[in-house]
């Protein structure tokens, strides 16, 4: 299958690319990340996975969330107020 995903915090994963990535049937959102990562010979460190959070065709969405042919995945800071 195949998944569109937007890194808007370029800042924490900069060397990840955004685009087309094809999955196998199945997939979740830490299966598309952890390919992305892998593309970029980069391994996500737990406080960086920490401060980011996902829309899944622009609903919100978690590491566990099944994706599906065709999904748009936009990946965010995590805003924490105080």
């Amino acid at each position: 299958m195949n998944v569109t995903v937007k890194y808007s915090v370029k800042e924490l994963l900069g060397e990840l690319r955004d685009g087309l990535y094809t999955l196998p049937e199945g997939a979740a959102i830490t299966n598309l990340i952890e390919a992305s990562a892998q593309e970029a010979h980069r391994e996500l460190a737990e406080e960086v996975k920490r401060s980011i959070i996902f829309l899944v065709n622009n609903r919100p969405a978690s590491w566990e969330t099944p994706l599906n042919d065709g999904d748009s995945v936009r990946v965010l800071y995590k805003i924490i107020g105080g």
